[in-house]
């Protein structure tokens, strides 16, 4: 996924707040990282579906890189 589209799909989770969106993130076929913005904020909760590691995020910048790493990192553990 490009970082442009990344970040319009954030923009997009965090217009619409106000409601209970999720977005899952797969790499290779294998899903990563499920992230929603919190109702009424611009805070990104990351869920990591590797270790259900749970991250917040208030900075749109960061929450897509911490996205591509996720994503660069499975990548990286299944293609071997």
């Amino acid at each position: 996924m490009s970082d442009e589209s990344l970040i319009t799909t954030l923009k997009t989770l965090c217009e619409f707040n106000n409601v209970q969106i999720t977005q899952t993130f797969s790499s290779k076929s294998k899903q990563v990282a499920k992230v929603r913005c919190l109702e009424n904020t611009n805070t990104f909760e990351i869920t990591n579906l590797t270790n259900n590691t749970v991250t917040l995020i208030d900075n749109l910048e960061e929450t897509a890189e911490a996205i591509q790493l996720l994503m660069n990192e499975t990548f990286a553990i299944t293609s071997f």
